[in-house]
């Protein structure tokens, strides 16, 4: 069965020279009223010592909605890709990068560096999956901005969809210095609270605007989760389960089909043969068994656009459907030949 989990966005901490101190990190992160995006704002405040044309930054992100838009001291610079020339190891451009990445393959393949987005989980990429801009800048203080529309995970795990946003810090650990971290968000359009690796806000509220203050890397990612809120008619179906909804369909099922067994002995007490027997016989195992997939489509419909439709191969009860058939048709004759015996012999009964 196919991973619950449908990825996003990937984005991290900027990748910083060895000739640039990082002073501030501030990482704004406004989530949408769509549930499914979320708009980022990347502050860096930097303490430049190097003069003349150079890379400053190197920056991953991937799978985000339109432009990534880089902005130095006010003036928006062009986001580009890494050239090949600067991946076969034979150009000095980004040697203030060497601490980042490994030499794990070839000698002639581009190093690689690994980011974690999950507890324990690294991705491996390499220099090719990497952008970065060339700037001429002058030693001093400089404002380094970006933004782009991140895309959210998905787990369909659950019965209603669980999203989520994450960022990976794990760049940070390789910079020169480390000032201080600042992660604002704002959950207002979503009308719910989030949950987040990060622990309680400095400030502010989980439902509302919150803003965490670090002084040190708090994580090697973070990560920000919501699940939306469902009706209470979806919660209590959610709680019965499609096995709820089955059991109830199958005792209704067999009372109407004793009830019209029943009837039918009556009129016709000395028949060997009953249709509605043997009609019942094959009819109430496959409307059962049908039941059961079918409850997982009715209680995501409940649910509504959130709803995980992730839920396996559930059809796979109907092969049930040739073992059933003779439990159940045991016990009904026997209780068809039970009511034949009683309606024949009334005074007997």
């Amino acid at each position: 069965m196919a991973s619950p989990l449908r990825e996003g966005t990937f984005s991290s901490s900027a990748f910083s020279s060895r000739d640039m101190d990082i002073l501030k990190e501030k990482i704004s992160i406004t989530l949408q009223s769509d549930l499914k995006t979320a708009r980022y704002q990347i502050d860096y405040h930097i303490r430049n010592y190097e003069a003349g044309n150079q890379i400053p930054m190197l920056f991953h992100a991937k799978d985000y909605q339109g432009e990534f838009k880089i902005w130095v001291d006010q003036k928006e610079i062009a986001l580009q890709v890494l050239p090949e020339e600067y991946l076969t190891g034979n150009s000095t451009a980004l040697e203030k990068f060497s601490s980042y990445f490994h030499k794990d393959f070839g000698k002639d393949q581009p190093e690689t560096v690994v980011l974690y987005w999950e507890d324990g989980t690294g991705y491996i990429y390499s220099l090719r999956d990497l952008s970065y801009f060339e700037l001429d800048l002058l030693p001093g203080e400089h404002h380094i901005r970006v933004e782009y529309l991140a895309n959210a995970w998905t787990d369909l795990s659950d019965w209603v969809k669980e999203y989520s946003f994450r960022y990976s810090l794990s760049p940070a650990q390789q910079w020169k210095s480390f000032g201080s971290l600042e992660v604002t968000v704002d959950a207002r359009a979503l009308g719910m609270p989030i949950t987040t690796n990060l622990g309680q806000p400095s400030a502010g509220k989980l439902d509302s605007v919150a803003t965490w203050q670090f002084s040190s890397l708090p994580a090697s990612y973070l990560t920000l989760t919501y699940t939306p809120k469902v009706s209470d008619l979806a919660e209590g179906l959610i709680q019965i389960g499609p096995s709820g909804i089955a059991i109830g369909i199958a005792l209704l099922l067999a009372v109407l089909h004793f009830f019209f067994l029943k009837q039918h002995r009556k009129k016709h007490p000395q028949g060997l043969f009953s249709w509605v027997l043997l009609l019942g016989i094959f009819v109430v195992p496959f409307l059962i068994l049908g039941s059961y997939p079918y409850a997982y489509d009715f209680i995501d419909g409940i649910i509504g656009e959130d709803a995980s439709r992730f839920h396996g191969y559930s059809f796979l009860v109907l092969f049930l459907y040739p073992l059933i058939v003779p439990l159940y048709g045991i016990l009904l004759w026997i209780l068809d030949r039970r009511l034949a015996a009683r309606y024949r012999n009334p005074a007997g009964s």
